[in-house]
């Protein structure tokens, strides 16, 4: 795979890695988004922080016309929406995202997405927020899985997060694990693999349970931290 980096203002370095013929992933400090181009389109998987210039960087990668997608409504994800125009999510996350963007066209996302030659399912995961989503690429065998499913740090306190609905988002992508390989996570280890799911149902149960030992959470915020050995969620 072949790594680069942008041409960013001085604000703001984006670390891009190629993923395969068409593919890439963009690091921003923490957090990732992602490109896919098609025959027609391409497609861009959240905006990141907002710190740099993601749509001309996008323009250096493909000259397909570029759609953006949200996988859901946090700020780190969203920050640089407005350069594109116009966005796609799930109109559950549409009242939280209206909350820090008032402005601009927000539409809801299609369950396909298809680029020409290359297709996404969308898949509802609420529980991380509600309108949560996973894009599935069946013929690639990948699962683009936002913040939901990651062997870093889950963030499921505060407005709108639902640990019971998360849950059943996780048992919902276990009972389709059979048609993804890999898992492109937002934060954290890259990539991840359906493996990481039963463990992580697991876990998130006996939290829901009451039976795991809080640990300080790393950072100040109003949440203790939850170790589920692939991963540790903030609640």
């Amino acid at each position: 795979m072949a790594e680069r980096v942008g041409k960013m203002d001085q604000k703001a370095i984006y670390t891009v890695v190629e993923l395969g013929k068409n593919s890439w992933r963009i690091e921003e400090n923490g957090v990732r988004c992602f490109l896919f181009a098609g025959r027609e389109t391409a497609l861009l998987v959240d905006s990141g922080y907002g710190s740099g210039d993601l749509a001309a960087l996008a323009r250096e990668l493909t000259d397909k016309p570029v759609a953006l997608v949200n996988t859901h409504a946090d700020g780190d994800h969203t920050g640089n929406n407005a350069q594109f125009g116009q966005v796609t999510m799930h109109p559950d996350d549409f009242p939280k995202y209206r909350e820090d963007e008032p402005d601009g066209i927000v539409e809801p996302v299609r369950d396909r997405i298809d680029l020409g030659g290359r297709k996404f399912e969308v898949i509802h995961i609420p529980g991380h927020t509600p309108g949560s989503i996973a894009l599935l690429d069946a013929e690639n065998r990948i699962l683009v899985a936002g913040d939901s499913v990651q062997a870093g740090m889950i963030f499921m306190f505060g407005k709108g997060r639902d640990l019971g609905r998360y849950i059943q988002s996780l048992e919902k992508l276990h009972g389709i694990a059979g048609r993804f390989d890999t898992i492109y996570p937002s934060h954290g280890p890259f990539p991840v693999y359906p493996d990481i799911l039963p463990p992580l149902i697991h876990g998130a149960k006996q939290l829901l349970a009451g039976e795991l030992p809080p640990l300080p959470a790393p950072f100040d915020v109003p949440a203790k931290l939850y170790d589920v050995t692939v991963a540790k969620i903030l609640y």
